[in-house]
């Protein structure tokens, strides 16, 4: 049953004016209220996943720096075999116990093994010698990033002849 309307003077106005019986009245606040709940949740969601998005591009560059730091660790370690380490090709990281057997006796494996690239420690965690020649099998170099425990595994393509020493001709990287 609907309730009937009543007329009210209004004093500031000076007129008559109609309004809602007392069981009608208050229906706008919470209406108001529930709109701006829908708001407030549909900002807050917003934000959430712009947060979220901006986290994961920080960690999608971090991961890429980490990956460039490590593709020149092992950009340094093989132009280093492909000097004056070059003796330490055809024999495995675990052989490489100074003196190293084929190499001159004042060489030391250590700056190989372990060293610096920007603001990046790394360490050689193992050499497997190739063979050289496009028949052959390239030579894996495994390097780490010390910081981040990061490894990364890249195939070295050796070159050279027997009279000649082994000497790096390419550099790619293989995955974790």
């Amino acid at each position: 049953m609907a309730v009937p309307w009543t007329a009210r003077r209004c004093r500031a106005l000076g007129g008559w004016r109609r309004r809602a019986p007392e069981g009608e009245a208050g229906f706008l606040l919470p209406l108001a209220f529930g709109v701006s709940l829908v708001l407030m949740l549909s900002a807050l969601s917003v934000q959430t996943m712009a947060l979220q998005g901006s986290r994961l591009a920080a960690a999608e560059l971090e991961q890429r720096r980490l990956e460039d730091a490590l593709a020149s660790a092992a950009e340094q370690v093989a132009s280093r075999l492909s000097g004056e380490h070059a003796c330490l090709l055809p024999l495995a990281s675990s052989a490489w116990i100074a003196p190293v057997p084929g190499c001159g006796a004042g060489l030391d494996p250590g700056p190989l093994l372990s060293g610096r690239v920007g603001e990046n420690d790394y360490r050689l965690v193992s050499w497997t010698p190739g063979l050289p020649g496009a028949a052959g099998h390239p030579g894996e170099l495994r390097l780490e990033l010390s910081q981040a425990a990061v490894q990364r595994l890249y195939a070295l393509e050796l070159a050279g002849e027997a009279p000649q020493p082994l000497h790096v001709a390419g550099l790619r990287g293989m995955g974790r």
